[in-house]
């Protein structure tokens, strides 16, 4: 959810971009298109922060699986990457809503910085 609101705010950021070339070259197709260039030329490197940094979590969830620590069938999730945890090449495990929750614990406990969801 993190990493939407700031892509949110990124593609906000380019209006100001689009409405500047706009207003100075018209209001045509093509004089669109230049816009866009101009923005995706500027934005690109913002995008691929958003998309590839360490600052925001990966989270990936299953909403019929079941929790590989309790066994109880429901939505699970799985932590995979935070600023100082990595687990993209770990064994994958699921764990429920109060499973994930005693995890994230024991990860704050160790001085991994997490926030949860």
């Amino acid at each position: 959810m993190k990493r939407f609101l700031a892509y949110l705010l990124r593609w906000q950021l380019s209006t100001p971009i689009l409405w500047i070339v706009v207003r100075q070259l018209g209001s045509g197709l093509w004089q669109t298109v230049i816009a866009n260039l101009i923005g995706g030329t500027i934005f690109y490197w913002v995008d691929k922060f958003i998309f590839t940094s360490k600052y925001f979590e990966v989270w990936y969830y299953k909403e019929n699986g079941k929790c590989d620590n309790c066994g109880k069938e429901t939505e699970v999730r799985r932590l995979v990457k935070t600023p100082n945890y990595d687990r993209i090449s770990a064994k994958p495990v699921f764990l429920c809503i109060e499973c994930s929750k005693k995890k994230l614990d024991e990860l704050k406990k160790r001085g991994v910085n997490v926030i949860g969801v």
